[in-house]
């Protein structure tokens, strides 16, 4: 089972309505992947008011962790910024005064940054496996 973890920046006006809109998103993510998968659970683990992480959120900064999905706040494997997807083999180039950060940090920090004020945003994990796996279940 392959854990995956997305941004999703969501137009809800209440905590219900942007949970609701994160469990859309997060089947989208897996149907428009090229290969065939099945969600096996799909939980949010954060939910906050876009305008708070925007006040705490810092430019980006070298990590230790060097993988392509590593940001500030944990790997993410795609970002939802609320009109595309972003993920770290799709995402803009970084500045030219990049701070040694990557480009997928860089698209991190835009992507929250430009959230409109009174969105939501979640953090939420789904877990998948390859389509045959489920059914031999």
């Amino acid at each position: 089972m392959t854990r995956c973890t997305l941004l999703l920046i969501t137009t809800g006006e209440s905590g219900r309505k942007a949970l609701s809109e994160g469990m859309l998103l997060a089947e989208r993510y897996v149907d428009a992947l090229p290969m065939d998968l099945a969600i096996v659970e799909s939980t949010p683990f954060a939910v906050a008011p876009a305008l708070r992480i925007q006040e705490k959120v810092s430019r980006p900064v070298p990590l230790e962790d060097t993988t392509s999905a590593a940001t500030a706040v944990g790997p993410l494997q795609a970002i939802w910024n609320g009109t595309r997807w972003l993920t770290p083999g799709s995402c803009p180039p970084k500045p030219l005064e990049d701070h040694g950060a990557t480009e997928w940090q860089w698209a991190h920090y835009h992507a929250v940054l430009s959230a409109p004020r009174d969105s939501i945003m979640l953090l939420w994990d789904i877990y998948v496996v390859p389509m045959n796996e489920k059914l031999a279940a």
